[in-house]
């Protein structure tokens, strides 16, 4: 989306799904969770019955945040995105971390 209007964007991993963490519960596959909230047909489609979440085969991949900026703010995004990432500190992240993740988690 933010390509084509043409917005200045970077994303920042914060963790990784961890199937203990992120399983669904109840209030997720009851129709709309109570919420109301998004389209039930694209609720039941994720996370209803036979849905396509499907937390141990996505145990590992990285969850991040996205920083948009407005166009021309390319400096900004990115000191905003060093801001954000000091904040949040040490977190396992680069080359060869989803090895020692995945071997962490046995």
């Amino acid at each position: 989306m933010y390509n084509v209007v043409d917005s200045p964007v970077g994303q920042i991993p914060v963790t990784r799904v961890d199937p203990k963490l992120d399983a669904l519960t109840e209030e997720w596959t009851v129709r709309g969770g109570g919420k109301g909230q998004g389209s039930s047909q694209v609720e039941a489609q994720l996370y209803g019955k036979g849905g396509i979440y499907d937390v141990e085969a996505m145990a590992g991949l990285p969850v991040g945040v996205q920083i948009a900026g407005k166009s021309w703010e390319e400096e900004k995004v990115v000191e905003m995105m060093k801001v954000v990432d000091r904040a949040l500190g040490e977190r396992g992240f680069g080359p060869g971390s989803y090895r020692k993740w995945k071997e962490s988690r046995r």
